[in-house]
């Protein structure tokens, strides 16, 4: 659905470098990706280069099959990009809908209505008068409603209160996910953890992860770790615990029991999923370790 070959990418004659520098990268339909990484590492100039609002420097980029700096209509109406800040004119978001929604083949007034009750926004308010939480839903409200085939999010959590967090989870979680490639760009790790079906990590310039969720499970344990466990890739301290990343036993994934037994490892016994933040503070000061250990993905270049 979305292939990167080789693409480098820097503003003009920028003396700062290259923003993307020899990135290949394959994203596949059926997937939430989480793209990860500091500020300024690239993550909005990969939304920019996947519709094509930037042409690669160099390298090849093919968004559906196309070259996205074309801009062709064929393309663009299977593509809905959330910003992190937007402005809207004084109308309704059933206006909105009713003006711009000709320009996506499957938007549906209705599903924008359900979606717009779903995250409680008020369909009647004009979104210039919104505040920046309920425009940002009532634009995802609109986004959903058009069933374009790639939704890219640039920090869709930024204003929303915790609850509308929440509703925005449950949303993206119940939605159908066959035909669809979801990629959202945060900071904030924790609203994604249960969300997101792969990660992908940018940092100097590169792609240092591209992964499923499910394999990185596998393979990894996040929680509790003791300093003289040789299996522990990565840890930090807070407070009095010792939290990390470890590799897990090749036998198989532990499954943790209720009731352990005298002498068993409770450190094992407490994790209960992927842990975002303590993954990409891994992957970035050990890179090497986290990825030799990862099998060959077709995910990935």
């Amino acid at each position: 659905m979305i292939h990167f070959s080789n693409v480098t990418f820097r503003y003009g004659m920028s003396s700062r470098g290259d923003v993307l520098s020899n990135v290949s990268l394959h994203l596949k339909p059926g997937f939430i990706y989480g793209l990860l990484g500091k500020n300024g590492v690239g993550k909005s100039t990969l939304i920019r280069l996947i519709s094509g609002l930037n042409p690669a420097s160099q390298g090849s980029v093919r968004t559906l099959g196309q070259k996205p700096q074309l801009r062709l209509p064929s393309m663009l109406q299977e593509i809905f990009i959330i910003p992190e800040e937007m402005t809207f004119p004084p109308i309704t978001p059933a206006k909105y809908g009713e003006i711009y929604g000709t320009f996506y083949p499957r938007f549906n007034a209705g599903d924008m209505m359900k979606y717009l009750d779903t995250l409680q926004v008020d369909p009647r308010q004009t979104m210039s008068t919104m505040s920046q939480g309920q425009r940002k839903k009532a634009y995802m409200a609109f986004g959903l409603a058009a069933h374009t085939k790639i939704m890219l999010m640039d920090e869709p959590t930024n204003g929303l209160d915790i609850p509308s967090k929440r509703l925005f989870r449950k949303i993206l979680d119940d939605e159908p996910r066959d035909n669809r490639l979801i990629l959202i760009s945060t900071h904030q790790v924790r609203d994604l953890e249960q969300l997101i079906d792969a990660v992908i990590i940018l940092n100097d310039s590169a792609v240092l992860l591209n992964e499923t969720s499910q394999t990185l499970l596998d393979t990894f344990y996040f929680g509790p770790v003791d300093k003289k466990d040789e299996n522990v890739i990565y840890a930090e301290d807070s407070g009095r615990t010792r939290y990390g990343v470890k590799l897990k036993p090749k036998s198989g994934i532990h499954v943790p029991r209720e009731n352990p037994s005298p002498g068993e490892d409770e450190q094992d016994l407490q994790h209960d999923g992927l842990d975002l933040e303590l993954l990409f503070n891994a992957t970035l000061y050990e890179t090497k370790k986290i990825q030799h250990h990862l099998p060959q993905s077709d995910l990935g270049a």
